[in-house]
């Protein structure tokens, strides 16, 4: 494992409703409570402005490290909703207007898992480390483009129609970040392989564990995924004590990272 960070890039990003799809689920899209690593990689080549399935290896887990945590005072809840999709023969009704798509029914229902905020806007803090040289050009032209509001292809929280914005972009350079082989508690999402043990006590923290994607590789006929983790959290973003392995010392806060 690489243990040297060269910098680290912090960003806050926000919006009103999040969905990040369970890559288990089908007939029912059941969301995840924060965004897995796959989701963030998008999000920063979106960012960037990289064509879909050609960013995987520039984001690869042996070139950058990747945290996230639900941003202080945020309570996220969730609510099914009905959503209608249209049928993908729906376009050759349209040019054409005749044949069989008219015995289709055009429309087709399915649930969908939206997360939201209690009060106000839903939002997490993302933290992007730089563990190679040349992979500190791309964590500066993305803070960059984060400073000044260039978004590229534009930010969302999971899904097209919930855009989303960014705030509160911060440098940590090597001298800002150290490792740290075992720490007390963790402000951040943590794998399950890292965690010794948790402490229980207090009633205030939720702690959720669950499967989630860490890296894609790009395929002939699409996409597929590499890599999944089981990753445990806090709910609403409070620190989680116990003994954790492999953090890092940002700024104030001690993180853990998606790659381990």
């Amino acid at each position: 494992m690489n243990k040297n960070i060269l910098k680290i890039l912090q960003f806050t990003i926000y919006g009103k409703f999040a969905h990040f799809r369970k890559f288990y689920t089908n007939s029912s899209s059941l969301s995840y409570m924060i965004p897995p690593r796959t989701v963030i990689t998008g999000m920063l080549a979106s960012v960037m402005e990289y064509e879909r399935d050609s960013y995987y290896e520039v984001f690869s887990p042996e070139r950058i490290k990747i945290s996230v945590v639900v941003s202080p005072g945020i309570a996220i809840t969730k609510q099914m909703q009905s959503i209608n999709y249209l049928h993908f023969k729906y376009h050759n009704l349209l040019s054409k207007g005749t044949g069989d798509e008219k015995k289709v029914n055009m429309h087709s229902q399915c649930k969908l898992e939206l997360l939201m905020a209690r009060e106000g806007r839903i939002g997490y803090t993302v933290y992007v480390g730089a563990i190679v040289e040349d992979s500190v050009n791309i964590i500066n032209a993305i803070g960059k483009r984060l400073v000044e509001g260039n978004l590229g292809y534009g930010l969302y929280l999971g899904q097209r129609q919930f855009m989303a914005r960014v705030d509160n972009v911060q440098i940590y350079k090597v001298d800002n970040n150290s490792f740290m082989a075992s720490s007390d508690y963790v402000d951040s999402i943590c794998l399950e392989e890292n965690i010794s043990s948790i402490s229980s006590d207090s009633n205030d923290v939720h702690i959720v564990i669950d499967q989630m994607p860490v890296q894609m590789t790009s395929e002939k006929q699409g996409r597929e995924l590499q890599t999944v983790k089981r990753v445990v959290f806090e709910k609403s973003g409070k620190r989680i004590s116990g003994l954790f392995n492999n953090c890092y010392k940002v700024g104030e806060k001690i993180i853990s990272f998606y790659e381990g």
